[in-house]
């Protein structure tokens, strides 16, 4: 049957790899007739930020994924931000109020904090020990009633035990004696997330959660809130996160890597998917570039590893160097073009033709040309390179070369004829040139810079 699963990003940082990788998993199983939701859970009105809304939506749309339905085209189930859809939070707190499933919470900090070290010392997570539980009804309305703060809690039947049948983790058990009493609004009634998580599911008629499997542990209190509310709850897939290379998940809060920045470096969005998708999914017919339509046709969500992946920023560009041999002649130099930097010697689109079956991605292209520009001081590897024997007769070679008719002559051929190993003049010669020893051949830069400046730059060396 045709899914509707949703994608819930808070506007509170850019887009991650972690987080377009879960985009990418609900779109894909969309793609296959389903409905593709873009739900906002900006309630946290601190952190969150508009500006970052479109940041993400504007990466989603990058990355190439589509959405049909979301805060900027719509849908028969909106609004699709959750600062927009109190009412409804509101109107099923009243539910739970009437049911008696919920009770005011007056505990402070000191409260809360009572009875944690008996738990971790049980090997149990800490919960909420049900102090506020016993006020009645009368009492906890006097108290409110008086300005005491306080918040709403859930009240968890102990006796239960819950069943998360995910499709990813398998049957994942949970006793509601470990979870506790757990808050689910504040006291002006504004939701927390599992109840406008609960809620929102329920209302926008989602049929599959896909979801990083840092979100387990809420699924019971979830399943719980559908429960007292008379919804069905969708079925979950939790997938595990993806590991940066030091073992942890990736976060926003590390600095991980974002969709903004890979764009900004020229990776291509085919690349990127390509490279997400792999993050513990595996083809069935054993291929590892694959386009737009291949991962829609070839992805099963049966396919996905319960074992967390790790991301590989060298894998990735190995992939998207083989995406942009997908790429026509003129596409390569228009993308490198892009990129390359202005050059008082070379226009961009000359750098790029050079260049454009060099690259692995297009913003490398910004530092195969750096000091054409404008000369860098030579750093050590160049200073050793300089310092060389017979580096001092390369720059004298190269410097005739340059200035004999035609521009920059043959240097590798003038070189030679001079007896002087290439492997030890070539990065003598590319220092001077750029202060650099290793980089682009040292007859690309002679092209790039012209016969003067380049004149100009051994000159200098020569002197130094």
């Amino acid at each position: 049957m045709p899914e509707r699963v949703r994608f819930s990003p808070a506007p509170t940082g850019d887009l991650h790899l972690g987080g377009a990788r879960t985009a990418l998993l609900n779109h894909l199983i969309a793609a296959a007739g389903g409905d593709f939701v873009i739900r906002i859970e900006d309630t946290d009105a601190v952190r969150s930020d508009s500006g970052r809304e479109a940041g993400l939506l504007r990466d989603l749309a990058w990355l190439g994924l589509r959405w049909s339905e979301g805060p900027d085209v719509g849908g028969p189930f909106g609004p699709y931000r959750q600062s927009e859809r109190t009412a409804l939070y509101a109107a099923a707190l009243d539910r739970l109020v009437t049911a008696g499933r919920v009770y005011r919470c007056f505990c402070g900090l000191a409260d809360l904090g009572t009875g944690r070290g008996d738990d971790s010392a049980e090997g149990r997570p800490p919960r909420y020990r049900g102090g506020c539980r016993s006020i009645g009804a009368e009492d906890s309305l006097d108290r409110a009633g008086a300005g005491e703060a306080y918040a709403w809690r859930f009240a968890v039947d102990p006796e239960r035990e819950w069943v998360v049948d995910d499709a990813v983790h398998g049957p994942v058990r949970f006793s509601a004696a470990d979870i506790g009493d757990f808050l689910i609004a504040r006291s002006d009634g504004t939701a927390l997330y599992d109840l406008a998580c609960a809620v929102d599911d329920d209302a926008m008629r989602i049929t599959l959660v896909v979801r990083g499997d840092d979100h387990l542990p809420n699924t019971p209190r979830q399943l719980m809130l559908h429960e007292a509310l008379g919804a069905t709850p969708p079925r979950y897939a939790h997938v595990p996160l993806v590991l940066g290379s030091d073992g942890r998940p990736l976060a926003k809060s590390r600095g991980a890597e974002s969709v903004a920045s890979l764009r900004e470096q020229g990776f291509l969005p085919a690349a990127v998917v390509n490279h997400l998708a792999l993050l513990g999914w595996s083809d069935p017919y054993g291929r590892e570039v694959l386009g737009a339509d291949d991962l829609v046709e070839a992805f099963d969500l049966a396919r996905v590893s319960p074992a967390p992946p790790v991301h590989d920023p060298a894998r990735l560009r190995w992939l998207n160097k083989r995406h942009m041999g997908l790429l026509t002649p003129d596409q390569r130099i228009a993308l490198v073009a892009e990129h390359a930097p202005p050059l008082p010697c070379a226009d961009p689109l000359a750098v790029a033709e050079a260049l454009a079956d060099e690259v692995e991605v297009a913003g490398d292209v910004r530092r195969l040309v750096a000091g054409i520009a404008e000369a860098l001081g030579p750093d050590e590897e160049a200073v050793a390179a300089l310092s060389a024997p017979g580096a001092q007769r390369a720059l004298e070679v190269a410097l005739e070369a340059v200035r004999a008719p035609g521009g920059t002559g043959d240097l590798r051929d003038a070189l030679k004829a001079a007896g002087l190993p290439i492997r030890e003049a070539l990065p003598a010669v590319r220092a001077a040139l750029t202060g650099r020893a290793h980089g682009l051949p040292a007859t690309t830069l002679l092209a790039f810079l012209g016969p003067a400046e380049a004149a100009s730059r051994l000159e200098l060396a020569l002197r130094a």
